[in-house]
């Protein structure tokens, strides 16, 4: 009974936990970035020491210019001082992840070549998912990094995990760069099934779980503080019990 009490609780923790998320519509992340060229980083091992970030979402007039024609042309080569001019030139996304194998994958790696045309500067850039054209919805900042000219080796990825409130679906993905020497935004890049050529499936860990991996790794708890009981020892003491019965019950009468 004790169990079965403590799966109920937390079902119901579980089933409270994620209706307040679609109530709420919050969405959690966590990210961590590196210079592609470094490889003493893992990023996956970084991205889980990382705490979850909450999706912000841009408002609903910023979303229309920004996916209108004119805010989509816009977005790329934007440059406020007269001798640099900024550019996405390159960048891609890599799915991992997808533990339940529904083609939905739970984590992602997005990488981007930023070019200045001349000289060098020092950036850093905010990155946004888009559900099905819907509002862009922040998720990271990158940490300050240096670019050089069309220089390929300062090309920058970003491992994220998405963990509650990003429903199973196709998505994109928004590059902001950001120059310590101009006053806004240099450049950007929507990466969508246009510049892509194909779709961004993703979903958050909560949908993504393989379940039977997920269960096996479950104990059996019993409230009180009593620590793990295995289900091996339970058992044991069930076929002791029917051993000593079954022995009394052909012991010889004295």
């Amino acid at each position: 009974m004790q169990i079965k009490t403590g799966f109920l609780v937390v079902g119901l923790l579980y089933g409270s936990m994620t209706s307040s998320y679609a109530q709420d519509d919050v969405q959690a992340s966590r990210s961590a970035g590196k210079l592609a060229v470094d490889g003493s980083i893992e990023l996956m091992s970084v991205v889980r020491l990382h705490q979850p970030v909450l999706g912000v979402a841009l408002d609903s007039a910023q979303t229309r210019e920004l996916n209108s024609p004119q805010g989509l042309a816009n977005r790329t080569g934007i440059a406020n001082r007269y001798d640099q001019l900024f550019l996405v030139y390159d960048a891609d996304v890599y799915l991992m992840s997808d533990l339940d194998g529904d083609g939905y994958h739970h984590a992602l790696n997005v990488y981007f070549d930023v070019d200045v045309s001349y000289d060098n500067a020092t950036v850093y850039a905010r990155l946004y998912l888009s559900h099905n054209g819907g509002p862009w919805r922040y998720f990271y900042t990158t940490d300050l990094f240096e670019i050089y000219a069309d220089d390929h080796e300062d090309a920058y990825e970003v491992a994220t995990e998405l963990l509650e409130g990003y429903v199973p679906g196709y998505y994109d993905i928004l590059i902001e760069v950001f120059s310590l020497n101009h006053a806004d935004m240099v450049a950007s890049q929507i990466l969508d099934h246009y510049y892509l050529g194909r779709d961004v499936p993703l979903e958050d860990l909560s949908r993504d779980r393989n379940e039977e991996y997920y269960y096996e790794e479950e104990y059996f708890y019993s409230e009180g503080g009593g620590g793990s009981f295995s289900l091996y020892y339970l058992l044991l003491i069930l076929l002791v019990v029917i051993a000593a019965r079954g022995a009394c019950s052909v012991a010889p009468e004295q």
